[in-house]
This record gives structure tokens, C-alpha cells and sequence, in this order.
């Protein structure tokens, strides 16, 4: 193959990326069956250390923090062609007179029973109000447009199968409803009535471990769980079966992602869940504008987008699909959302092969064919330590803190002298920092100055395997001028405690920011 002309590769490579090409044509004739039909508005030892972190591509892990995720890449299509169902990116240039939503407002209700969160937390299954109220709260912290606010379902029942005042004001105002372990008969009459009586506004409702008749009441855009009669039934089915890019099947895909989120008992995955339908129905979050994974609604950028992977990276890609292992990852990232950061990096961490992060690093790193692209999330600050065993915290005590108990003559005399500097006892992300066992190891390099990091690290495969994983980081201090360190303003006069680190990880850079936080005196526990 790589004797072959350009011309004769291109040819090559027709064949492989047949069945693909064939996939991303169909949006345009779905375009092109548009024409005739109008456009409809959319709905109305113990370490715990806190990260954030940025990387330039999708595909790779997700490294965030306990307190937030690191922000999703943007990938935006080389071409770009208008969705066929109306999202509310559209909406601003669909109609001059028609605003994009400047806030999106989600309602959590919830039971005060023991949910299955917190798994990998110090104090599991807290209760469900709580995981309400937590991820209310957080919401803001990933965009400033975006607000929550939760009830317990004790508070939502009134007279007569009604709702009370509050929660019916709450529910006029919000784009989305989220219900958590909501069972009790008078919670789902209020719920019911809001819904009915709050207009059009509310794009969403999505339940977890709800009542059976709750959960019927889910709905996502123009597609309902439970259609109000037969007639309507029938007409769905048949609209997501002659119409995969209209808004049935659209809502009825989003509304099949989120459940699989929100049955992972996981923050982060709810978090996202909530984001994927506040984008598609509301306004745009850059936080997960772009996938690429090809879909209906890029249209004419899925041929771009395979066009520039296969002038750009038609030897790798040739060598990775012939090759049994790496073929079986890249058919299982295809088979989900990219944008599901967990999901797809267990895939990655499961298959990891030289011909896999080859693949990657040609189209996400060295051409970037889907202009990945993102910022390190900068909300909520996180506080640095600045006193470390009655002394002021320094560069080389923070370098220490680091090294642990490390056995190396830089590490403090309060160190065990271990194998390892750390050992994680406490994460929040199943891509990150919640694994079955993860050691951090913390050392100095040649250079004066320098630091590595080597995190090593216990993976559950897709397939029931056990392995183990290892990843080598270059560490900076945030501030100065050194070349990898952090180019934000804030981070000019960063003070000891803060680092920059970067990683090649299957292919593609992750660039963190990381901050201690705080640590014991004689290194029993460090944040």
C-alpha cells in the first residue's frame, strides 16, 4: 500500500470506507426529502487530588475533576449543512424573530430514600434529595446559562392530585424535568398536573428508578415513552421508521441515551444526559456541540469529515482496520456517543493497541479533521493550600507533596518510603480518578525543576478482562514562561500548588490543571 500512487490509495480506500460514505449520504437524501415538506419549530496513603483539564480531541479520556468534568471537546464539521429536525442552534437564523434562549432551567424531584451514588465515595448512597440538590447546584459550574433547582417529592403534592405554587412556578419556567426515585402516587399527580399546565416551554422529562406510571409519562421532544392512543403509537413508530432525521426518532434516540446514562448511578453521566437534551431543545452548549460520530443532524459534514480522514490518514486507518483488536475498538467507539466520555474511554483503555493510538493520533492530533478544540474549565475556583506544616507552601514543598511516599532521597522525611507516591482512595469520574485501584507515582526528572508522573491503573474491560494501564506525564508549574505551562490569565502569578500536566494518551495530548488542595502534616491523606 504505501508503494502505491496517491491516485491508486485514494482508489484503495473507496472500498473501505464504502459502507461508511454510504451512512453519511443518508442525511442528504433525508435533506433532499425536506424540501418538500416544512420545517416545524423545535419543542418549546490516601490521595484524592482535584484536577481540571483540557485535551484537543474527543476520543480520549476525559480527565476532570471530583467537583467537575473537564469540558467536552468542540467538533465542528468542515462542512456544515442545516439540521433536518430545527435544534436550537438553528433557531437564532430560522427566524429573525425567534431568540435563542439566553438560560436553560432544569427541575430535579426526589426521594429522600438511599440512591446507589457515591460508590466510590467515603459516604455511599447518599440520599436521593441530596444527588438533587448537588447536581442543581453544579450545573452553573459547567455553564453559567444553565440552572437547576431540586425538590423533594414530600414538597410537590397539593389538594386535590394538584401540584403546590412553587413547584408549579418552577416547572412553567423550566426546559427540562428530571425525576429521581419518585414512587409516591401524590408526587406523580403533581408531576402530571404540572406538566400539563405548564405550556409548551418544557422540552423534557426523564425519570431514573421512578413508578412504572411516572416513567410512562417520559417524554423528549416529539417523542412520548407512552403515546396517548393507539393511533398515535402507530404513528410514531412509523415516523422513526420512514423518517430516522425527523423529531420522533431524534427525541427517541436522545431519550434511549439518557436512560443508559442515568442507570449508571453516576454524576458525571447525569450531568451529561441533561446536556445532550438542553442542547438539542434549547440552546447550545459548546460543551458537547459536536460529536464525531457521524449523525443526521451534520448532513453534508459527515462526507467532509470522511473525505479529510481519508486523504489525510488512509495508511493508518487501512493498517488499524485490518487489524482484529484495534478494528473491534474503533467498531465499539462507532457504536456510541463520543461525547460519552465514559463509555467510549473504557472502550479505549479496553483495546488499546500502537495501531489504535496511530489512528488517533493521525486524525484527532496531527490533522484534526473534526477542528477539535477546548478550554479548561475555570468554575468552581479551586482554593490552593497555602501553608504546608506551619511554613508557607513553596515550590519544592509542593514538589514534595507530590513525591508522597515515594522512596527517592527528594521526598519528605514524613513519607513511608514506598513503591508509589500515592494510592487513590476517593474519585468521582469512572474515566479518571474512580478505578479498582490506581497508584500515582510522583518523581523528579534530569532537568532541574522538572517532574514526571506516572499514574498506573486497574481497568474493567468491555469484556470482562482485568488489566492494568499505565499513562507518563510531563508536570509543570502553572505559571511563568516555560514552554507546556498554562497560558490563561489567570494563571499568570499562579501560586505554588498549582501545575500544568500533559500527557500522549492512545494518541491524542490532554493538557490538566491540577491544585492541591490540602494535606496532613505527616502525609496520611492529601486533596
Amino acid at each position: 500500500t504505501l508503494s502505491m500512487s496517491m491516485a491508486e490509495r485514494r482508489s484503495n480506500l473507496r472500498s473501505v470506507f464504502a459502507a461508511q460514505l454510504l451512512y453519511a449520504c443518508s442525511p442528504v437524501l433525508g435533506m433532499r426529502l425536506q424540501t418538500s415538506v416544512p420545517n416545524s419549530p423545535a419543542q418549546n496513603q490516601h490521595v484524592h487530588l482535584t484536577t481540571q483539564t483540557s485535551m484537543t480531541a474527543a476520543a480520549m479520556p476525559v480527565l476532570r475533576t471530583p467537583m467537575h468534568p473537564r469540558s467536552l471537546l468542540s467538533m465542528p464539521s468542515i462542512l456544515r449543512s442545516a439540521p433536518l429536525q430545527m435544534s436550537a442552534s438553528s433557531l437564532a437564523t430560522a427566524d429573525t424573530n425567534t431568540a435563542v434562549p439566553t438560560t436553560a432551567r432544569i427541575v430535579f424531584v426526589a426521594s429522600a430514600s438511599p440512591s446507589a451514588y457515591g460508590r466510590t465515595s467515603p459516604m455511599p448512597q447518599p440520599p436521593w434529595t441530596e444527588v438533587a440538590a448537588h447536581l442543581a447546584s453544579r450545573l452553573s459550574n459547567f455553564d453559567s446559562r444553565v440552572l437547576g433547582v431540586a425538590f423533594d417529592e414530600a414538597e410537590v403534592g397539593g389538594a386535590d392530585g394538584r401540584c403546590t405554587d412553587a413547584f408549579m412556578d418552577a416547572v412553567r419556567d423550566a426546559d427540562m424535568v428530571v425525576a429521581l426515585d419518585v414512587r409516591s402516587a401524590s408526587a406523580v399527580s403533581a408531576i402530571d398536573f404540572a406538566l400539563q399546565n405548564a405550556g409548551s416551554r418544557v422540552s423534557a422529562m426523564v425519570c431514573s428508578d421512578c413508578s412504572e406510571e411516572l416513567s410512562a409519562m417520559q417524554f423528549v421532544g416529539d417523542y412520548k415513552v407512552r403515546a396517548g392512543s393507539a393511533l398515535e403509537a402507530a404513528a410514531m413508530k412509523l415516523s422513526m421508521s420512514l423518517a430516522p432525521w425527523g423529531g420522533v426518532a431524534r427525541g427517541a434516540r436522545l431519550h434511549a441515551q439518557a436512560v443508559s446514562l442515568l442507570q449508571r448511578a453516576s454524576s458525571e453521566d447525569l450531568v451529561y444526559a441533561c446536556f445532550f437534551i438542553i442542547h438539542a431543545y434549547v440552546m447550545p452548549l459548546p460543551l458537547v456541540k459536536h460529536t464525531i460520530s457521524p449523525t443526521w443532524e451534520k448532513g453534508l459534514g459527515n462526507l467532509a469529515e470522511f473525505y479529510k480522514m481519508a486523504t489525510c490518514c488512509g495508511g493508518p486507518i487501512l493498517r488499524a482496520v485490518r487489524d482484529e483488536t484495534t478494528k473491534k475498538a474503533i467498531d465499539m467507539l462507532n457504536e456510541c456517543d463520543m461525547r460519552d466520555q465514559v463509555g467510549s474511554y473504557r472502550v479505549i483503555v479496553s483495546f488499546e493497541t500502537p495501531l489504535l493510538e496511530a489512528f488517533s493520533l493521525c486524525i484527532l492530533q496531527k490533522n484534526n479533521c473534526f477542528n477539535c478544540n477546548s478550554e479548561i474549565l475555570r468554575t468552581p475556583a479551586v482554593p490552593v493550600l497555602s501553608e504546608w506544616r506551619g511554613a508557607p507552601l513553596t515550590w519544592e514543598t509542593a514538589s514534595q507533596i507530590f513525591y508522597g511516599h515515594l522512596n527517592i532521597p527528594q521526598a519528605h522525611s514524613a513519607g513511608a518510603r514506598r513503591d508509589w507516591s500515592w494510592k487513590v482512595v476517593c474519585g468521582a469520574n469512572p474515566a479518571y480518578d474512580a478505578f479498582p485501584a490506581q497508584h500515582q507515582i510522583f518523581y523528579p526528572g534530569k532537568a532541574k525543576g522538572s517532574i514526571w508522573y506516572d499514574p498506573v491503573f486497574k481497568v474493567e474491560t468491555v469484556d470482562g478482562r482485568a488489566v492494568w494501564r499505565r499513562r507518563h506525564y510531563r508536570v509543570r508549574r502553572a505559571g511563568g514562561t516555560q514552554k507546556g505551562t498554562s497560558n490563561h490569565e489567570a494563571d499568570a502569578d499562579a501560586p505554588p500548588g498549582v501545575w500544568m500536566l500533559s500527557t500522549l494518551d492512545n494518541g491524542v495530548i490532554s493538557n490538566e490543571r491540577w491544585t492541591i488542595v490540602d494535606a496532613a502534616d505527616d502525609l496520611s491523606w492529601v486533596v
